[in-house]
């Protein structure tokens, strides 16, 4: 909900599709967070036992919970025993893998084998042999270690086998595996403290690795460790160190020269980071001294240019008036990139420079101009400096598709908005089902109540399933009411117009109570939930945020409290009840405060109130299209976008009609705003 609460588990790894407009689902691979993506969205899930007084299990489903129970007594003559009742169920594999999981010290390495080679298909496998390969480490059972590993992706698993090779009378490989660890790492976890000290005890540890790992450490803001590796450095070293500690420190020392004891190559990268953290600063002593030491301290032009258009996008974040001339002046010497464009074009949208725009607009790479977003203010450009058919042509194309700038572009011309819906036919599931024994698995888990295990081989299976099988998972998905898994099945066979499937509309009964009792849109309502959690219930962000509408705790007991005398604790948000009924207050809340002004009560609830108070124009208005694009936070550009084009595709599925985006658009500025209750955190 809130900007800085940390990253929206959806947004973390999206998919934009034109036609669609902003849909998200999880990456194929794991990219720059690794497992972030596959666990975030479970951060508050427990593995179980418990399930809810309205369920009733089957034998099988009560046999698999209670020798899950003996498994942890390790009861091993219930256990047997459960092993045979079971073989056979759908989850007879999670019985073998619990078993083998918590009892590694026990279990022959002829049953490891034979269950990770039998279930390679399911995540279980990888799992279990990730455990397996610890276990063998941690006891030092190195040749079984070497005998065992292939190569991982997992930097422990890569330390542990380093080990195992010098161990192994491989020495001269394990110090060519270790040293790039080495230099590259900012910590060093557990499994990979030895190679530390394999390295030092065999005379590898050059200067030049430690000066790698040093600008490494300072990159990363790690003084720490910074001054802990220069202990290995001559004295001379330590105070050239000393010196860029000063300068990061206070980067304002980077407008002075550097001490002549710096040697060429450290003064460059004590200059380098200086002005990049001077930039968010003081931009114009930056760009002076980049002006005045860059040629001295070695910069080549590119280097220049990086640094110059750090710079300046720096003076756009601060809306600094220098920033249009900046921006102009990197884009127009060869160092532009998508950011310094984007910038560029966002301040001329926000001073209705639609000249300017255009240029701007001439100047993005081909992909970038036919994007919808560049095409629609191109229309808006042209039909400002009275163009009127080269607009008018772009609007009438834009307005063919379902989109946020479709829908602004069917506005301009009065045309009828084009949902076109293709809704998915239920298929049969009996052959899906055999084909893919994970979905058997996920049945179960779903009856059991294991909510993490479930997740995790969803998102297996979504890896593995053949593209042209995905749309029949996700109308599977949508009858088990998995509506997350559905929407991300969808999005990844990119079929973007089943909107019965990408749309659904749970929950219904509280949304629209507490829609009419706060009065306002039940759609809207449902825009958030989709865009907050995709209708997860129980996800909570790294710092807190939770449920359907992805509240903070303390917006959640400031809203319990004004709304009634009962305090819903943070333990009941993942409660859809309680997490539409806050939700929803809150929104109403926001509303009221900015004058029934959707878009900005929608930015607010993303990024705060107070942050959208100091985006609003002091003086005049701005239109709602033109204020929204030039939104500082490209977080909350995009989840007000995606919110009003959702809410939208909620009307018209809801009321057979909809409302269109400019009648819940009002210019920007000549809003009475409420002031902020002082309680509200």
């Amino acid at each position: 909900m809130h900007f800085l609460k940390g990253l929206n588990i959806l947004d973390e790894c999206p998919y934009l599709n034109s036609n669609s407009g902003i849909d998200v689902v999880f990456r194929n691979q794991f990219t720059r967070l690794g497992f972030t993506c596959l666990f975030l969205i479970s951060l508050i899930s427990y593995q179980s036992n418990a399930f809810a007084a309205n369920k009733t299990l089957s034998s099988q489903q009560q046999a698999f919970l209670d020798a899950y129970q003996s498994i942890k007594l390790n009861d091993r003559k219930a256990i047997a025993q459960y092993k045979v009742q079971l073989k056979g169920y759908p989850l007879y594999p999670y019985v073998l893998y619990h078993d083998y999981r918590l009892h590694l010290k026990n279990t022959p390495e002829s049953l490891i084998k034979n269950f990770i080679k039998t279930y390679k298909k399911s995540y279980l496998s990888d799992s279990l042999y990730g455990k397996w390969l610890t276990h063998l480490a941690k006891n030092k059972q190195w040749k079984k270690f070497s005998r065992t590993y292939t190569p991982q992706k997992n930097q422990d698993s890569q330390c542990y086998n380093i080990q195992a090779l010098s161990h192994t009378k491989q020495l001269n490989t394990a110090l060519e595996l270790a040293i790039p660890i080495w230099e590259n790492s900012t910590s060093l976890s557990t499994a990979c403290r030895p190679i530390d000290d394999l390295i030092r005890k065999h005379k590898r540890l050059t200067g030049s690795m430690i000066w790698k790992r040093i600008k490494l450490a300072m990159e990363k803001h790690k003084l720490s460790l910074a001054k802990t590796l220069s202990q290995d450095l001559s004295r001379k070293d330590q105070s050239m160190l000393n010196e860029w500690i000063k300068v990061y420190k206070n980067p304002r020392l980077i407008s002075k020269p550097l001490p002549i004891n710096v040697t060429p190559l450290v003064k460059k990268a004590i200059f380098t980071q200086g002005v990049r953290k001077l930039a968010a600063k003081d931009p114009a002593l930056a760009q002076k001294s980049l002006d005045l030491y860059s040629k001295q301290y070695g910069l080549n032009r590119n280097q220049h240019n990086v640094l110059a258009r750090k710079i300046a996008l720096h003076t756009a974040y601060r809306s600094d008036p220098q920033a249009k001339t900046l921006l102009h002046q990197v884009n127009r010497n060869g160092s532009k990139n998508a950011d310094s464009l984007r910038w560029q074009a966002q301040i001329a949208i926000k001073q209705s420079d639609w000249p300017g725009l255009l240029e701007t607009i001439e100047l993005m790479e081909t992909v970038s101009q036919q994007s919808k977003q560049w095409l629609y203010w191109k229309a808006r450009a042209l039909e400002a400096t009275q163009q009127f058919k080269e607009s008018n042509d772009l609007y009438r194309m834009l307005a063919r598709q379902r989109n946020y700038y479709a829908f602004m572009a069917a506005d301009r011309l009065n045309l009828d908005y084009q949902f076109n819906p293709k809704p998915i036919k239920k298929l049969k599931t009996d052959e899906l089902l055999k084909k893919y024994p994970g979905l058997l698995r996920i049945q179960e888990l779903l009856a059991i109540d294991w909510p993490l295990s479930t997740r995790r081989e969803w998102y297996h299976l979504l890896k593995k399933a053949d593209k042209n099988e995905l749309q029949a998972v996700a109308v599977l998905a949508s009858q088990w009411k998995q509506h997350a898994q559905a929407i991300r099945s969808l999005a990844k066979a990119k079929s973007w117009d089943a909107l019965n499937l990408r749309f659904p509309t749970p929950y219904k009964q509280p949304v629209m109570q507490n829609a009419k009792r706060n009065g306002i849109d039940a759609a809207w309502i449902y825009g958030i939930m989709r865009r907050e959690s995709a209708f997860s219930k129980d996800i909570r962000s790294p710092v807190g945020a939770t449920g359907l509408m992805q509240l903070m705790p303390k917006t959640a007991k400031y809203m319990s409290q004004k709304i009634s005398s009962k305090n819903i604790s943070y333990q009941k948000l993942t409660e859809a009840k309680n997490n539409i009924e806050l939700g929803s207050a809150y929104l109403s809340y926001l509303s009221q405060k900015y004058s029934a002004n959707k878009v900005l009560a929608t930015a607010a609830y993303n990024a705060g109130p107070n942050r959208v108070d100091r985006w609003i124009p002091s003086k005049g208005t701005l239109a709602a299209d033109q204020w929204i694009d030039s939104i500082p936070y490209t977080e909350t550009r995009a989840y007000v976008k995606a919110v009003l084009e959702y809410t939208t595709i909620f009307n018209s599925l809801l009321n057979q009609r909809y409302t269109r985006l400019k009648d819940v658009m009002p210019d920007i500025g000549d809003q009475p705003i409420l002031q902020s209750d002082p309680k509200h955190p």
